[in-house]
């Protein structure tokens, strides 16, 4: 037995040999946005369940109703600790708000926090008016990007988040998707803990 140990050591310390933690759950995230503050982008409500995504009574999660998603533009996929295969974004460059409030598409400031039924009512009119518009948006406009999650699980597989964290409830693997003015994007992820302060995070 002190041979067999002994052995094993040597093949250790020729190969370099690691030992490694159990394997922890991963739960994926992303946001994903413009690269500067004079543009806009519009994306197609093909996104997974998302955690962040709450119902008008406050209940999550919620899928979007809407065919479009115009003001959302972060997702914790959910169940926490569900990693898809694919996540396909699709996505358009949108008006400013500054234009939709010109084109009817944008709520204007006095009546964004207006109190009663007939404000209500002139809100949900202008969201439906700006779903209309992203309608006419030419097919040739949208462009898409594709996640791969379980590449980067793999890719993470063996790496920790800084600071202290809960193993139990395990990594957040985090995109950060920048949308710029041509179209084209750049991605970068980073590993965080999943924790307390996440829950409700939007």
């Amino acid at each position: 037995m002190k041979i067999k140990y002994l052995v094993i050591c040597g093949i250790c310390l020729l190969t370099g040999c690691q030992a490694t933690a159990p394997l922890m759950k991963n739960s994926i995230t992303f946001v994903v946005g413009p690269s500067d503050f004079e543009h806009n982008f519009v994306f197609k409500n093909n996104w997974p369940l998302c955690r962040n995504f709450y119902d008008s009574d406050g209940n999550m999660p919620v899928k979007r109703k809407t065919k479009y998603l115009t003001t959302d533009n972060t997702c914790k996929v959910s169940p926490e600790g569900y990693v898809p295969e694919q996540i396909i974004i699709k996505y358009a460059p949108w008006l400013t708000y500054e234009e939709q409030i010109k084109k009817g598409y944008g709520v204007p400031e006095e009546l964004r926090y207006a109190q009663g039924e007939e404000a209500a009512k002139k809100r949900l009119a202008i969201m439906a008016a700006k779903q209309e518009g992203v309608a006419k948006i030419p097919a040739t406009e949208w462009k898409r990007i594709i996640l791969t999650p379980p590449q980067e699980v793999e890719k993470y597989k063996y790496q920790v988040p800084e600071d202290k964290g809960n193993r139990s409830r395990g990594k957040d693997i985090h995109y950060l998707i920048s949308l710029n003015p041509d179209g084209s994007y750049d991605i970068k992820t980073k590993l965080y803990w999943v924790s307390k302060y996440q829950e409700f995070w939007n």
